[in-house]
């Protein structure tokens, strides 16, 4: 009975493999689909500008040209302040993070240093794998 399962298996997959493949396959006698010459050019894009972008889940309201370019105003006016904020923000954690170091031997500073330094050879190693694919 096993090695029935092992061939009704087999031909599952073998099966499943080739309708991927067929799909991933292009016929000679099959032509690619001319746009048409009345269709919208595509908008140039603009540097990413986070001022630029309509908030989470907004982008599927159907907002007119005008609502978008409000709420990009909106957004204008608010960024500097966050911006500003985020800042302060990163300061006091840095700020934090050394008071937290003073309360350490100084055996698990060398310690958190040598961590830190691998962590950073692993993120170094990972992003230079990511721009080699």
């Amino acid at each position: 009975m096993t090695g029935m399962w092992k061939r009704v298996g087999g031909l599952t997959l073998g099966a499943a493999t080739m309708m991927i493949l067929a799909g991933t396959w292009t016929l000679p006698a099959q032509e690619p689909k001319a746009k048409p010459a009345d269709a919208p050019k595509a908008k140039a894009k603009r540097a990413a500008d986070p001022s630029r972008r309509v908030p989470n889940h907004f982008g599927q309201l159907g907002l007119s040209d005008e609502q978008r370019e409000s709420i990009y105003k909106i957004q204008a006016q608010h960024m500097p302040k966050i911006d500003a904020l985020e800042k302060q923000i990163d300061e006091l954690r840095a700020q934090m993070v050394k008071e937290c170091e003073t309360v350490l031997t100084s055996t698990q500073k060398q310690m958190l240093a040598d961590r830190r330094t691998a962590s950073a050879g692993a993120r170094t190693k990972k992003s230079a794998a990511r721009t080699q694919d």
